[in-house]
């Protein structure tokens, strides 16, 4: 290829090249790892994207982020801090061409950071994950479960890599990322929520809400031949009414303001251990991300401390990563693996997961 036949436009937040940048200028200014290492990663991130390698350009863009530079840098102030840069470049991304996946790729990168500037490192390669994950659909680019699964790895929420970027950061990233994120997800309004318990003369709104959330969230996680019939034999009102009876079960509605029911949970006391078993919680998808999941998980362990429980345990899909990290970030842990047999050829492959709770009397 010769170096001005360029395949892609240049990225408008990267500094448009006046020539072919390569690894020979990377390597040509030795040890110096200052300004000029940053715009000249940032050069050679604009070139291989315009050569057709978005992954590779990730990967410069990576490195201009790895330094400490200060706020007061002039060099800053030309070309920020290059978190748009990096949304930019996975949204432009043309078909064919090799991106990876980079929600793995930070996820690696983050818990496997060495030093110089390990810490500060660290929490800019979760500000990318978290970037990633907001941007690319997770069913094509899926987080390493093996590795969160193996290693307890906890995803951190927006508030947590906001905290440490604030504390950590000598060049304003949170404003930059911060920006970012609004330009692509917009500014989320606080919903005014409530979780209600019901009683057997409402089980058809938890039947309407799991055939609306499980045919919208669980194609591609489980077939829709077994949606449907878990949906037959777990949501039947009649069947839920006898769980009521028979074993205590509760149910609840969780309800915004103005909208009304958006998701349910039901759970039961164990009859021979002090365990809060969680049967169902599932929220609409349009929801997510507003905190109501954690909630609920919050006002079912209040009701595990007045039934003196001490722990609360559920089942969950291994394919169901949104819910795994959900959980895990919740304090909950994996204990074992378990796969049932359900009837009609199909199975439930899960991961069982426990929470220990305290100020249980």
């Amino acid at each position: 290829m010769r170096h001005n036949a360029w395949i892609n436009p240049p990225c408008p937040l990267l500094p448009e090249e006046n020539r072919h940048y390569d690894h020979t200028d990377i390597e040509e200014l030795g040890s110096e790892r200052g300004p000029l290492f940053y715009e000249t990663a940032l050069h050679y991130a604009q070139s291989l994207w315009r050569e057709g390698f978005p992954a590779k350009s990730i990967l410069l863009i990576n490195r201009a982020l790895s330094l400490p530079l200060k706020a007061s840098e002039p060099i800053l102030a030309k070309w920020p801090l290059p978190y748009a840069a990096l949304v930019w470049v996975m949204q432009s991304r043309v078909e064919g061409q090799f991106i990876g996946n980079p929600r793995r790729h930070w996820q690696h990168l983050a818990t496997r950071m060495v030093e110089p500037n390990k810490e500060l490192r660290t929490w800019r390669a979760w500000a990318c994950w978290y970037l990633a994950k907001t941007v690319l659909p997770e069913a094509d680019f899926p987080s390493d479960q093996k590795q969160i699964r193996e290693e307890q790895i906890v995803e951190p929420t927006h508030e947590q890599i906001a905290d440490h970027l604030q504390r950590l950061s000598p060049a304003n990233d949170l404003e930059f990322w911060q920006r970012t994120l609004e330009s692509i997800q917009g500014v989320k309004q606080p919903l005014h929520s409530r979780i209600r318990r019901i009683g057997p003369e409402e089980l058809p709104m938890v039947q309407q809400l799991g055939h609306a959330i499980w045919l919208a969230y669980y194609p591609g996680i489980i077939s829709v031949e077994q949606i449907r019939y878990m949906l037959s034999v777990w949501y039947q009102p009649g069947n839920m009414a006898h769980e009521m009876q028979a074993r205590d079960v509760w149910y609840a509605l969780v309800e915004v303001e103005e909208r009304g029911a958006v998701g349910y949970i039901s759970f039961e006391k164990l009859a021979l251990e002090p365990v809060l078993f969680i049967n169902k919680l599932y929220l609409l998808p349009e929801v997510h991300g507003h905190g109501l999941g954690g909630l609920t998980l919050r006002w079912a362990e209040d009701r595990a401390r007045d039934l003196r429980c001490k722990l609360v345990r559920l089942r969950v899909n291994k394919r169901n990563a949104p819910a795994i990290r959900a959980y895990l970030r919740h304090g909950f842990h994996f204990t074992e693996d378990v796969c049932s047999d359900i009837g009609s050829g199909f199975v439930m492959d899960d991961y069982v997961m426990e929470k220990e709770i305290g100020g249980y009397l």
